[in-house]
Protein backbone atom coordinates (compact mmCIF):
# COMPACT_ATOMS: atom_id res chain seq x y z
CA UNK A 1 0.00 0.00 0.00
CA UNK A 2 3.05 2.28 -0.10
CA UNK A 3 2.15 3.47 -3.60
CA UNK A 4 -1.25 4.55 -2.28
CA UNK A 5 0.37 6.59 0.51
CA UNK A 6 2.37 8.50 -2.06
CA UNK A 7 -0.73 9.47 -4.06
CA UNK A 8 -2.46 12.81 -3.68
CA UNK A 9 -5.54 12.93 -1.48
CA UNK A 10 -7.80 13.58 -4.46
CA UNK A 11 -6.54 10.57 -6.46
CA UNK A 12 -6.51 8.22 -3.51
CA UNK A 13 -10.04 9.23 -2.46
CA UNK A 14 -11.24 8.63 -6.03
CA UNK A 15 -9.67 5.17 -6.01
CA UNK A 16 -11.27 4.34 -2.67
CA UNK A 17 -14.71 5.42 -3.90
CA UNK A 18 -14.48 3.53 -7.21
CA UNK A 19 -13.14 0.33 -5.65
CA UNK A 20 -15.69 0.23 -2.88
CA UNK A 21 -18.48 1.13 -5.30
CA UNK A 22 -17.52 -1.87 -7.43
CA UNK A 23 -17.42 -4.04 -4.34
CA UNK A 24 -20.88 -2.75 -3.41
CA UNK A 25 -22.31 -3.47 -6.87
CA UNK A 26 -20.93 -6.98 -6.84
CA UNK A 27 -22.20 -7.48 -3.31
CA UNK A 28 -25.64 -6.30 -4.37
CA UNK A 29 -26.31 -9.42 -6.44
CA UNK A 30 -25.18 -11.85 -3.76
CA UNK A 31 -27.88 -11.02 -1.19
CA UNK A 32 -30.46 -10.97 -4.01
CA UNK A 33 -29.47 -14.49 -4.97
CA UNK A 34 -29.56 -15.68 -1.35
CA UNK A 35 -32.93 -14.04 -0.77
CA UNK A 36 -34.31 -15.63 -3.91
CA UNK A 37 -33.40 -18.99 -2.45
CA UNK A 38 -35.03 -18.20 0.88
CA UNK A 39 -38.08 -16.59 -0.66
CA UNK A 40 -38.56 -18.41 -3.96
CA UNK A 41 -40.52 -16.43 -6.50
CA UNK A 42 -41.03 -17.01 -10.17
CA UNK A 43 -40.01 -13.47 -11.10
CA UNK A 44 -39.08 -10.11 -9.65
CA UNK A 45 -42.67 -9.01 -10.15
CA UNK A 46 -43.91 -11.40 -7.51
CA UNK A 47 -45.96 -10.08 -4.70
CA UNK A 48 -43.73 -11.38 -1.93
CA UNK A 49 -43.65 -8.40 0.37
CA UNK A 50 -40.58 -9.36 2.38
CA UNK A 51 -38.53 -10.02 -0.69
CA UNK A 52 -39.57 -6.78 -2.37
CA UNK A 53 -38.75 -4.77 0.78
CA UNK A 54 -35.28 -6.27 1.19
CA UNK A 55 -34.69 -6.04 -2.53
CA UNK A 56 -35.45 -2.31 -2.43
CA UNK A 57 -33.43 -1.33 0.68
CA UNK A 58 -30.43 -3.62 0.17
CA UNK A 59 -28.70 -1.29 -2.35
CA UNK A 60 -28.91 1.61 0.09
CA UNK A 61 -27.56 -0.54 2.92
CA UNK A 62 -24.70 -1.81 0.78
CA UNK A 63 -23.80 1.68 -0.52
CA UNK A 64 -23.86 3.10 3.02
CA UNK A 65 -21.71 0.25 4.34
CA UNK A 66 -19.20 0.67 1.49
CA UNK A 67 -19.00 4.42 2.12
CA UNK A 68 -18.29 3.83 5.80
CA UNK A 69 -15.60 1.25 4.98
CA UNK A 70 -14.04 3.50 2.33
CA UNK A 71 -13.99 6.50 4.69
CA UNK A 72 -12.51 4.40 7.51
CA UNK A 73 -9.76 2.96 5.36
CA UNK A 74 -9.02 6.34 3.72
CA UNK A 75 -8.71 7.98 7.16
CA UNK A 76 -6.47 5.21 8.48
CA UNK A 77 -4.11 5.15 5.51
CA UNK A 78 -4.07 8.81 4.47
CA UNK A 79 -5.19 11.05 7.31
CA UNK A 80 -4.63 9.51 10.74
CA UNK A 81 -0.84 9.69 10.99
CA UNK A 82 -0.28 13.16 9.47
CA UNK A 83 -3.13 14.68 11.48
CA UNK A 84 -1.69 13.12 14.64
CA UNK A 85 1.78 14.47 13.78
CA UNK A 86 0.44 17.96 13.03
CA UNK A 87 -1.63 18.06 16.22
CA UNK A 88 1.38 16.99 18.27
CA UNK A 89 3.59 19.56 16.52
CA UNK A 90 1.10 22.40 17.04
CA UNK A 91 0.73 21.52 20.73
CA UNK A 92 4.48 21.37 21.39
CA UNK A 93 5.17 24.56 19.45
CA UNK A 94 2.43 26.28 21.47
CA UNK A 95 4.24 25.11 24.62
CA UNK A 96 7.58 26.47 23.27
CA UNK A 97 8.93 22.92 23.08
CA UNK A 98 10.82 22.51 19.80
CA UNK A 99 12.82 19.43 20.76
CA UNK A 100 11.01 17.00 18.45
CA UNK A 101 10.75 16.11 14.78
CA UNK A 102 7.97 15.23 12.35
CA UNK A 103 9.05 12.00 10.67
CA UNK A 104 5.98 11.39 8.46
CA UNK A 105 7.15 11.32 4.83
CA UNK A 106 4.79 11.19 1.84
CA UNK A 107 4.12 13.09 -1.35
CA UNK A 108 0.47 13.96 -0.78
CA UNK A 109 -0.87 17.29 0.44
CA UNK A 110 -0.74 16.39 4.13
CA UNK A 111 2.76 14.98 3.73
CA UNK A 112 3.91 18.28 2.23
CA UNK A 113 2.15 20.10 5.06
CA UNK A 114 4.06 17.95 7.58
CA UNK A 115 7.30 18.78 5.81
CA UNK A 116 6.42 22.50 5.97
CA UNK A 117 5.72 22.17 9.69
CA UNK A 118 9.10 20.46 10.14
CA UNK A 119 10.85 23.25 8.22
CA UNK A 120 9.03 25.83 10.36
CA UNK A 121 10.07 23.99 13.54
CA UNK A 122 13.71 23.94 12.44
CA UNK A 123 13.67 27.65 11.64
CA UNK A 124 11.99 28.45 14.97
CA UNK A 125 14.60 26.36 16.76
CA UNK A 126 17.39 28.24 14.98
CA UNK A 127 15.78 31.57 15.83
CA UNK A 128 15.37 30.60 19.50
CA UNK A 129 18.97 29.44 19.73
CA UNK A 130 20.17 32.62 18.06
CA UNK A 131 18.05 34.71 20.42
CA UNK A 132 19.37 32.78 23.40
CA UNK A 133 22.93 33.28 22.16
CA UNK A 134 22.32 37.00 21.77
CA UNK A 135 20.91 37.20 25.29
CA UNK A 136 23.96 35.37 26.64
CA UNK A 137 26.23 37.70 24.69
CA UNK A 138 24.38 40.67 26.13
CA UNK A 139 24.77 39.26 29.66
CA UNK A 140 28.51 38.77 29.16
CA UNK A 141 28.80 42.21 27.61
CA UNK A 142 26.99 43.88 30.51
CA UNK A 143 29.05 41.92 33.03
CA UNK A 144 32.30 42.88 31.31
CA UNK A 145 31.17 46.50 31.09
CA UNK A 146 30.27 46.60 34.79
CA UNK A 147 33.55 44.91 35.75
CA UNK A 148 35.69 47.34 33.74
CA UNK A 149 33.82 50.34 35.13
CA UNK A 150 34.65 49.31 38.68
CA UNK A 151 38.26 50.55 38.63
CA UNK A 152 37.55 54.03 37.17
CA UNK A 153 34.67 54.52 39.59
CA UNK A 154 36.91 53.50 42.50
CA UNK A 155 39.56 55.99 41.40
CA UNK A 156 36.99 58.77 41.09
CA UNK A 157 35.57 58.05 44.54
CA UNK A 158 39.07 57.98 46.03
CA UNK A 159 40.03 61.27 44.38
CA UNK A 160 36.82 62.92 45.59
CA UNK A 161 37.43 61.70 49.15
CA UNK A 162 41.01 63.00 49.09
CA UNK A 163 39.83 66.41 47.92
CA UNK A 164 37.11 66.49 50.57
CA UNK A 165 39.49 65.46 53.40
CA UNK A 166 42.13 68.00 52.44
CA UNK A 167 39.46 70.67 52.09
CA UNK A 168 38.11 69.87 55.57
CA UNK A 169 41.63 69.88 57.03
CA UNK A 170 42.38 73.20 55.39
CA UNK A 171 45.59 72.03 53.67
CA UNK A 172 44.30 71.79 50.10
CA UNK A 173 46.80 73.54 47.88
CA UNK A 174 46.28 74.50 44.25
CA UNK A 175 48.92 71.97 43.15
CA UNK A 176 47.26 69.04 44.99
CA UNK A 177 43.82 70.08 43.78
CA UNK A 178 45.11 70.35 40.21
CA UNK A 179 46.55 66.83 40.31
CA UNK A 180 43.34 65.32 41.66
CA UNK A 181 41.18 67.25 39.20
CA UNK A 182 43.38 66.07 36.32
CA UNK A 183 43.00 62.48 37.52
CA UNK A 184 39.24 62.89 37.81
CA UNK A 185 39.08 64.31 34.30
CA UNK A 186 41.20 61.46 32.92
CA UNK A 187 38.99 58.76 34.40
CA UNK A 188 35.81 60.64 33.50
CA UNK A 189 36.91 60.59 29.86
CA UNK A 190 37.69 56.90 30.22
CA UNK A 191 34.16 56.20 31.47
CA UNK A 192 32.77 58.28 28.60
CA UNK A 193 34.78 56.16 26.16
CA UNK A 194 33.39 53.03 27.79
CA UNK A 195 29.85 54.30 27.37
CA UNK A 196 30.43 55.19 23.72
CA UNK A 197 31.92 51.76 23.07
CA UNK A 198 28.98 50.07 24.79
CA UNK A 199 26.52 52.16 22.78
CA UNK A 200 28.20 51.29 19.49
CA UNK A 201 28.04 47.57 20.28
CA UNK A 202 24.38 47.71 21.28
CA UNK A 203 23.54 49.48 18.03
CA UNK A 204 24.87 46.46 16.15
CA UNK A 205 21.77 44.51 17.17
CA UNK A 206 19.71 47.05 15.21
CA UNK A 207 21.77 46.75 12.02
CA UNK A 208 19.72 44.98 9.36
CA UNK A 209 21.30 42.37 7.09
CA UNK A 210 20.38 43.61 3.59
CA UNK A 211 22.00 41.47 0.89
CA UNK A 212 21.95 42.75 -2.67
CA UNK A 213 23.48 41.57 -5.91
CA UNK A 214 26.74 43.31 -6.69
CA UNK A 215 29.44 42.61 -9.24
CA UNK A 216 32.57 41.09 -7.71
CA UNK A 217 34.89 43.50 -9.57
CA UNK A 218 32.90 46.51 -8.32
CA UNK A 219 33.10 45.35 -4.70
CA UNK A 220 36.84 44.74 -5.04
CA UNK A 221 37.40 48.21 -6.48
CA UNK A 222 35.55 49.83 -3.58
CA UNK A 223 37.47 47.79 -1.00
CA UNK A 224 40.79 48.50 -2.69
CA UNK A 225 40.19 52.26 -2.60
CA UNK A 226 39.04 52.31 1.05
CA UNK A 227 41.81 50.06 2.38
CA UNK A 228 44.54 51.84 0.40
CA UNK A 229 43.51 55.14 2.02
CA UNK A 230 43.74 53.55 5.47
CA UNK A 231 47.26 52.32 4.70
CA UNK A 232 48.35 55.74 3.45
CA UNK A 233 46.99 57.48 6.54
CA UNK A 234 48.84 55.02 8.80
CA UNK A 235 52.07 55.59 6.83
CA UNK A 236 52.59 51.82 6.55
CA UNK A 237 52.79 49.52 3.54
CA UNK A 238 49.61 47.68 2.67
CA UNK A 239 49.39 45.01 -0.02
CA UNK A 240 45.95 43.95 -1.29
CA UNK A 241 45.41 40.84 -3.45
CA UNK A 242 42.23 39.40 -4.92
CA UNK A 243 41.07 35.95 -6.02
CA UNK A 244 37.90 34.78 -7.73
CA UNK A 245 36.06 35.11 -11.03
CA UNK A 246 34.14 38.27 -11.81
CA UNK A 247 30.39 37.60 -11.40
CA UNK A 248 27.29 38.72 -9.56
CA UNK A 249 27.23 37.80 -5.86
CA UNK A 250 24.48 38.40 -3.28
CA UNK A 251 26.07 40.02 -0.22
CA UNK A 252 25.66 42.96 2.14
CA UNK A 253 28.60 45.05 0.97
CA UNK A 254 28.22 47.52 3.85
CA UNK A 255 28.91 44.74 6.36
CA UNK A 256 31.91 43.54 4.33
CA UNK A 257 33.25 47.10 4.12
CA UNK A 258 32.82 47.59 7.87
CA UNK A 259 34.64 44.36 8.76
CA UNK A 260 37.42 44.93 6.23
CA UNK A 261 38.08 48.45 7.47
CA UNK A 262 38.02 47.40 11.13
CA UNK A 263 40.40 44.47 10.61
CA UNK A 264 42.72 46.57 8.44
CA UNK A 265 42.80 49.38 11.02
CA UNK A 266 43.55 46.90 13.79
CA UNK A 267 46.36 45.32 11.75
CA UNK A 268 47.86 48.72 10.83
CA UNK A 269 47.83 49.73 14.50
CA UNK A 270 50.02 46.80 15.57
CA UNK A 271 52.03 46.14 12.40
CA UNK A 272 55.69 47.06 12.40
CA UNK A 273 55.81 48.05 8.76
CA UNK A 274 53.64 45.90 6.51
CA UNK A 275 50.04 44.60 6.23
CA UNK A 276 48.81 42.08 3.64
CA UNK A 277 45.15 41.62 2.77
CA UNK A 278 43.70 38.89 0.58
CA UNK A 279 40.06 38.98 -0.53
CA UNK A 280 38.77 35.81 -2.21
CA UNK A 281 35.45 34.62 -3.61
CA UNK A 282 34.33 31.03 -4.27
CA UNK A 283 30.95 29.44 -5.00
CA UNK A 284 29.46 30.08 -1.56
CA UNK A 285 31.30 32.82 0.32
CA UNK A 286 33.67 35.76 0.43
CA UNK A 287 36.82 35.25 2.52
CA UNK A 288 38.86 38.16 3.89
CA UNK A 289 42.32 37.43 5.35
CA UNK A 290 44.32 40.19 7.03
CA UNK A 291 47.99 39.63 7.97
CA UNK A 292 50.36 41.95 9.80
CA UNK A 293 54.06 41.73 10.71
CA UNK A 294 53.55 42.67 14.35
CA UNK A 295 54.06 40.57 17.46
CA UNK A 296 50.84 38.61 16.89
CA UNK A 297 47.90 37.95 19.18
CA UNK A 298 48.67 37.07 22.77
CA UNK A 299 47.71 33.65 24.16
CA UNK A 300 44.92 35.37 26.10
CA UNK A 301 43.26 36.71 22.95
CA UNK A 302 43.79 33.44 21.07
CA UNK A 303 42.11 31.61 23.95
CA UNK A 304 39.19 34.01 24.49
CA UNK A 305 38.71 35.08 20.88
CA UNK A 306 36.92 38.27 19.86
CA UNK A 307 35.51 39.11 23.30
CA UNK A 308 34.42 42.64 24.28
CA UNK A 309 36.49 44.54 26.87
CA UNK A 310 39.26 41.95 26.60
CA UNK A 311 42.70 43.56 26.45
CA UNK A 312 46.00 42.18 25.36
CA UNK A 313 49.04 42.50 27.58
CA UNK A 314 50.05 45.51 25.47
CA UNK A 315 49.04 48.70 27.30
CA UNK A 316 48.38 50.41 23.94
CA UNK A 317 45.07 48.59 23.91
CA UNK A 318 43.86 50.37 27.02
CA UNK A 319 41.53 52.64 25.06
CA UNK A 320 40.40 50.05 22.50
CA UNK A 321 38.49 47.81 24.92
CA UNK A 322 38.62 44.86 22.46
CA UNK A 323 35.52 46.27 20.76
CA UNK A 324 36.88 46.30 17.19
CA UNK A 325 37.32 42.55 16.87
CA UNK A 326 34.06 41.93 18.70
CA UNK A 327 32.22 44.19 16.22
CA UNK A 328 33.80 42.28 13.32
CA UNK A 329 32.72 38.96 14.81
CA UNK A 330 29.11 40.09 15.24
CA UNK A 331 28.94 41.45 11.70
CA UNK A 332 30.40 38.23 10.27
CA UNK A 333 27.78 36.22 12.15
CA UNK A 334 25.04 38.48 10.77
CA UNK A 335 26.30 37.51 7.33
CA UNK A 336 26.25 33.79 8.18
CA UNK A 337 30.02 33.57 8.58
CA UNK A 338 32.57 33.83 11.36
CA UNK A 339 35.81 35.46 12.46
CA UNK A 340 38.95 33.42 13.18
CA UNK A 341 42.01 34.77 14.99
CA UNK A 342 45.41 33.06 14.82
CA UNK A 343 49.11 33.75 14.53
CA UNK A 344 51.11 33.20 11.35
CA UNK A 345 54.87 32.87 11.03
CA UNK A 346 55.32 36.63 10.71
CA UNK A 347 52.58 38.03 12.95
CA UNK A 348 48.82 38.07 13.48
CA UNK A 349 46.22 36.73 11.06
CA UNK A 350 42.47 37.45 11.09
CA UNK A 351 40.12 35.59 8.73
CA UNK A 352 36.53 36.75 8.15
CA UNK A 353 33.98 34.82 6.08
CA UNK A 354 30.71 36.06 4.58
CA UNK A 355 28.36 33.48 3.06
CA UNK A 356 26.19 34.41 0.10
CA UNK A 357 22.50 34.97 0.71
CA UNK A 358 20.30 32.32 -0.93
Amino acid sequence: MEWLKQMSLKKSLSIFLVVFLLIGLISYFLPSFILSLIFPCTCYDCTCGSFNFLHIISPFIIVAAMQILAASLFYKLKLKKPISQLSMAAKRIRENDLDFSIDFISNDELGLLCQSFESMRIELLKSNRKLWQQMEERKHLNAAFAHDLRNPVTVLKGSAEILQNKLEQGNLTADKASKNIALIRQYTERIDNYIQAMTSVQKLAEIAFVPKYVKWSVLLSELDNALSILGANAEKKIKITFDGEDRQICVDKHIIHNVAENLASNALRYAKDHVSINIACDNEKVTLCVYDDGSGFSPKILEKGATPFLRDDDMEQEQNFGIGLYVCRLLCEKHGGNLTLENSENGAKATATFYFSQ
